[in-house]
């Protein structure tokens, strides 16, 4: 899987907890879905973040542009 996907799927998923956070702040359902991500999921992401940071501004902006047509 691309970084770029990696950290759409990251961004999607954070969006959900976000959401959790907001309904159920204090739930069970909601601490293990966030564990859950940090302990599956966000060192993927991080790492995919990492990469991204370290292209040139330009590819990023590039490479953003063409996800974002692809998305839409």
């Amino acid at each position: 899987m691309s970084d770029e996907a990696v950290l759409v799927r990251a961004r999607r998923r954070l969006g959900e907890l976000a959401a959790l956070l907001e309904v159920a702040p204090f739930s069970p359902d909601t601490e293990e879905a966030m564990r859950a991500y940090l302990r599956d999921e966000a060192p993927c992401a991080r790492e995919a973040f990492a990469r991204w940071a370290e292209l040139p501004e330009q590819t990023r902006r590039t490479r953003a542009a063409r996800l974002r047509e692809a998305l839409s």
